[in-house]
């Protein structure tokens, strides 16, 4: 087994041919599938080595790289695991390089080569930083550590939160339709309650227009007994007399007849509904929907230390570039006073000697005629989605729904 001595990553142990250990294996043949003794190691790539590996290393290697005997006792130390922080995250190699001109960044071969090309301070790891370590400010570990907690414990809040509120929100929405649901029923209570009423009445008025009829049917009925009667075995008085009484009757009954007649009406009912309620009925969905806003939160937690920055060597390349000329009705060449951006990503830009306001579309086109003004615009912002409030001299003025 290896001992507690040498580089961790370096050090790599495999069978031999007789069974027993070889405790130093070349770890750039172990990535061909060899087993090779190690006899040198890189101390800038802290890496063993056989000594044909060690040629091709020197060669091909970025900068200058140290070998040295891998049995030096100067070059043996306590083996420390590194937990990969001493390896380029993106390639997996040792971190050689610190590049000045990109804020300090550490790099290996891979990345000195693929993007620090160009830089002009890059200096090796052990040139450009002291062998001594420097203590951990333990007040700002401490403050940080606080801070971590603090956000991961609201976070977990949040998560429960979030939950809370998916839930009140459906409350609220079973809410509307209960209270909707009260509405129709006490609608419906209210139409029956009416519907109850005019029934009685209708039916009271029917049953006496009923009542007229059926004595009307009676009387004639009797009377038409009694003239057969007279028809057939009266004498000439009682049929002089019948014959006077039936002009009366069927006088009379007419009358009635007409009467019920001119006075007969039907009740028709239907249900008049309010025309926003109809609009509703007509809708093909519920037109409910979530609206989500993030709310700028400010910390009241403890604050770590600040630390500065170099950005001085910090170079911003644009991506896209667009030339404003000028067009019709300009009395000036172009001059963008201040701009503003839309949600959807266009831009819009105030142009003060000409009195006017251009919305860009992506690409940093213009797909129609800017707004005019009659004094000079000073400033634009952008409020709600497609709302523009453009300052003027003296005034605020308004553009609405932006297309």
């Amino acid at each position: 087994m290896a001992s507690g001595f040498g580089y961790s990553r370096g050090s790599v142990a495999v069978d031999d041919a007789v069974g027993g250990k070889v405790r130093n294996a070349c770890v750039l043949c172990k990535r061909d599938q060899k087993t090779t003794t190690a006899s040198l190691m890189c101390t800038t790539c802290d890496e063993r080595m056989c000594h044909g590996c060690s040629k091709n290393h020197q060669k091909y290697a970025l900068g200058k790289h140290v070998l040295v005997d891998i049995n030096d006792s100067n070059c043996v130390k306590t083996q420390i695991d590194m937990k990969g922080y001493n390896r380029c995250k993106d390639h997996s190699r040792v971190l050689v390089y610190v590049c000045q001109d990109h804020n300090k960044a550490l790099c290996c071969d891979e990345c000195l080569f693929v993007s620090h090309r160009k830089c002009d301070r890059v200096k090796k790891i052990i040139q450009s930083t002291s062998g001594q370590l420097t203590a951990l400010n333990d007040t700002e570990v401490r403050y940080i550590v606080a801070e971590a907690e603090r956000l991961e414990i609201e976070s977990e809040k949040k998560v429960k939160d979030n939950e809370k509120l998916a839930n009140e929100l459906c409350d609220e929405i079973d809410n509307k339709k209960k209270c909707v649901m009260a509405m129709f029923d006490e609608a419906k209570t209210r139409i029956r309650r009416e519907l109850s009423a005019g029934n009685a009445s209708d039916k009271e008025r029917l049953g006496k227009r009923k009542d007229i009829a059926n004595s009307i049917k009676s009387e004639l009925e009797g009377f038409g007994a009694v003239f057969k009667q007279v028809k057939e075995d009266g004498n000439d008085n009682e049929k002089r007399i019948i014959n006077a009484v039936s002009e009366s009757i069927l006088t009379n009954s007419h009358s009635r007849i007409n009467e019920m007649k001119q006075s007969d009406y039907t009740v028709s009912r239907s249900l008049k509904w309010d025309p926003q309620l109809i609009s509703f009925f007509n809708m093909n969905s519920l037109k409910v929907e979530l609206k989500v806003t993030r709310l700028p939160i400010t910390s009241q937690g403890v604050q770590a230390s600040r630390r500065d920055v170099d950005t001085r060597f910090l170079v911003l390349k644009p991506e896209k570039t667009t030339v404003l000329e000028r067009e019709k009705g300009d009395a000036y060449f172009t001059w963008v006073n201040g701009l503003t951006f839309l949600p959807d990503g266009r831009i819009a830009a105030i142009e003060q000697g000409n009195n006017k306001c251009m919305i860009l579309h992506a690409g940093l086109q213009r797909p129609g005629p800017p707004y005019r003004f009659k004094e000079k615009p000073y400033d634009v912002t952008c409020y709600g989605n497609t709302n523009l409030a453009v300052t003027l001299e003296y005034r605020i003025f308004f553009i609405y729904n932006i297309l």
